[in-house]
């Protein structure tokens, strides 16, 4: 490669080695494929989380942050009848401005009330926690993906215009791309089920409390070799991602923080138009009728749906980010502010996505990326 006239134009002005590997695990998925994904894995977990727990809820769903109030300032020390040393009188003092000290607003975690809470679930039900689903579904497509992302890294100062810098924005290109979305949905999970495990200790409510023994120990069978393994995934996968969070992510945020505003400007909208349109409705059914019964309980539910946006919100942006560190990879070779934007959007072009799968001799991956 001699010179970047031989280059497409979707791959000029951009790392050279998104060319020299364009056939090597380095095509990304076009935008509806991603969000598919993410709707694939949301639906599998709480269908398993149906079957398993009796619940439509993720773990997720089931944490709320509370905030505690500030305690009352304690009541002055009684004057004693005869006088105290100035030790003694010194240690009241600091048991008193200790207390005080204490009871600053805290935020902690509480586990959610089953009822009213965007699905009604029944309140005998299990909490989810560890088990063959995060061994099957989320760890070991995860942590095999990333092995195979650092095992094609070796060979990356053999192609053309091989740099470490170049390598180093190749890496993060495929992990960004392929891994960044699957890990925080796995990350999500992750410490919400490590949060549940947390209060149920302190609360002394048995781990795993099926009503057939067989079932018990099965289940402990299968927690702890989960736990382990998501925990070493989310250590290992976790560890590559964060460096290019410095690197190109935080940057490429500043610089193109138009998109971060509009994404948080829809999803406000459509939180706010949920928020006015339960507020109309309540305002229109409040009057008693047994015949509106059915559509004053309807409305209601929308009460809760502005919660569904916001965590969906939440749990979809770090897809935006994945095109974020994409952008990268074009402005920091020398496209311009909107070339970029363009460079980005041709990169994921249906037809040459399509033609890399259907002829892609890496069966490997190619099946790691539908998962």
């Amino acid at each position: 490669m001699s010179g970047t006239s031989s280059i497409p134009p979707d791959y000029q002005n951009a790392n050279p080695l998104l060319y020299t590997f364009r056939n090597d695990n380095t095509g990304i998925q076009p935008y509806f494929i991603i969000v598919a994904q993410f709707f694939i894995f949301e639906i599998s977990l709480r269908l398993w989380d149906r079957v398993v727990y009796g619940t439509w809820l993720l773990p997720s769903d089931l944490i709320i942050i509370k905030r505690i109030p500030p305690l009352p300032p304690p009541p002055p020390p009684p004057r004693p009848p005869f006088p105290l040393s100035s030790e003694l009188i010194q240690s009241g003092i600091n048991s008193i401005s200790t207390g005080r000290r204490s009871s600053r607003i805290r935020t902690i975690y509480f586990l959610r009330d089953s009822k009213g809470i965007l699905i009604k679930t029944d309140e005998k039900e299990e909490m989810p926690t560890f088990d063959l689903h995060d061994i099957v579904v989320s760890v070991l497509p995860l942590l095999a993906h990333t092995i195979w992302f650092c095992f094609i890294q070796s060979s990356c100062m053999s192609g053309a215009n091989a740099t470490t810098w170049n390598c180093y924005n190749l890496f993060g290109y495929r992990i960004y791309n392929y891994l960044f979305g699957p890990f925080t949905d796995f990350a999500y999970e992750y410490i919400s089920k490590l949060i549940i495990l947390r209060d149920m200790r302190e609360l002394r409510i048995p781990l795993i409390h099926h009503k057939k023994r067989w079932r018990n120990i099965l289940a402990m069978i299968i927690f702890y070799p989960a736990l382990v393994l998501s925990t070493i995934t989310f250590i290992f996968v976790g560890g590559l991602l964060l460096p290019y969070a410095f690197t190109n992510v935080i940057p490429m945020v500043i610089v193109y923080s138009f998109l971060v505003v509009i994404y948080a400007y829809v999803v406000s909208v459509i939180t706010l138009l949920i928020k006015f349109y339960t507020f109309v409705t309540g305002k229109i059914f409040s009057f008693h009728d047994e015949k509106l019964n059915f559509i004053k309980k309807q409305m209601k539910k929308y009460h809760f749906k502005r919660r569904l946006v916001i965590r969906f919100g939440a749990r979809l942006f770090p897809y935006l980010i994945s095109v974020l560190f994409n952008l990268s990879q074009y402005f920091y070779y020398g496209n311009d502010y909107l070339g970029s934007l363009t460079r980005e959007a041709d990169s994921r072009d249906l037809t040459p996505y399509f033609d890399r799968m259907t002829n892609s001799s890496q069966l490997a991956h190619t099946i790691l990326t539908t998962i």
